[in-house]
């Protein structure tokens, strides 16, 4: 049976499509074919998906990270498919208690899933908490060497785009600030990354969220231009010092300030450009009378 998508309420817009509009989506369907059939929808890999969005965090068997993100297997919160499903589409963030164990990491929502691959990750996931049929299997990831310390200045480097990303990844000054990298040197559209070394759990979470970025935003920029394990390791350092960075003041965003001091000295200029003519008319007038 599908599970319903946690959803806030239905809009009353959609109860009213009219009804030809139906029949010509039903005879569209039928007679194209492009309707989905029951074995596609088994088709669905609830561990495949687990190791493309959850693994990185959670580890393959859901054993997750000690201190920095919780375990799913053995967790009677992820054996309810209600509270999994929910997770998964609106993300999740502040102090949650697992086993004994507090954890004050960030999940974001992971988007672009449809109704059968939704349904099959949250299959998975409880069924690695106990509450379900065991899951598939994950190929763990074999232990490596852990990384050299990371360089603060190439990590700024490359956070605001002077050196470039092996393989070609968006700065990520493009979206965000961080410590001393204000408006001037970043932008506003996403979040300031400043306390993303605590929010995520210092070195093994920030790690595991750069290797593999659940974000919305994220994912199509990087899922084909993974970060090197030097170049993580180098934003890990850069973002572990930049809460002791001196901030620009108050954060105020410089771009949208000259921007709309631009447009004042442009509204002046055009004003004044007006009354010129005008006046110079007028003085035209009262010479030939």
């Amino acid at each position: 049976m599908r599970r319903q998508r946690p959803s806030g309420g239905k809009s009353p817009r959609t109860t009213l499509v009219p009804f030809g509009l139906i029949a010509i989506s039903v005879f569209v369907a039928i007679a194209t074919g492009t309707s989905s059939s029951p074995t596609e929808a088994q088709d669905v890999s609830g561990a495949d998906l687990y190791a493309a969005n959850c693994a990185g965090c959670h580890q393959a068997n859901g054993e997750g990270l000690p201190g920095t993100f919780p375990p799913l297997a053995e967790n009677p919160g992820a054996a309810d498919p209600e509270y999994v499903a929910t997770v998964i589409t609106d993300g999740k963030s502040g102090p949650i208690e697992v086993l004994g164990e507090t954890y004050n990491s960030a999940m974001p929502a992971i988007a672009g899933l449809s109704d059968n691959e939704l349904d099959a990750l949250v299959d998975h996931v409880v069924g690695l908490a106990g509450g379900g049929e065991s899951p598939d299997p994950v190929d763990p990831v074999d232990p490596a060497e852990p990384p050299e310390p990371g360089d603060i200045d190439d990590g700024h480097d490359l956070f605001i785009g002077r050196n470039r990303f092996d393989e070609g990844a968006t700065a990520c000054a493009s979206c965000h600030t961080a410590g001393e990298v204000g408006n001037f040197g970043g932008s506003s559209l996403g979040p300031d990354l400043t306390d993303a070394y605590e929010i995520l759990g210092g070195d093994a979470g920030l790690s595991a969220w750069l290797a593999n970025p659940p974000a919305p935003t994220m994912t199509p920029i990087f899922s084909d231009r993974p970060l090197t394990d030097e170049e993580i390791a180098d934003l890990v350092a850069f973002l572990a010092d930049a809460p002791n960075q001196d901030r620009p003041s108050d954060n105020v965003d410089w771009l949208l300030i000259g921007g709309l001091s631009g447009l004042a000295v442009l509204i002046a200029g055009m004003a004044i450009a007006w009354r010129g003519p005008r006046r110079t008319y007028v003085d035209t007038l009262r010479r030939k009378q």
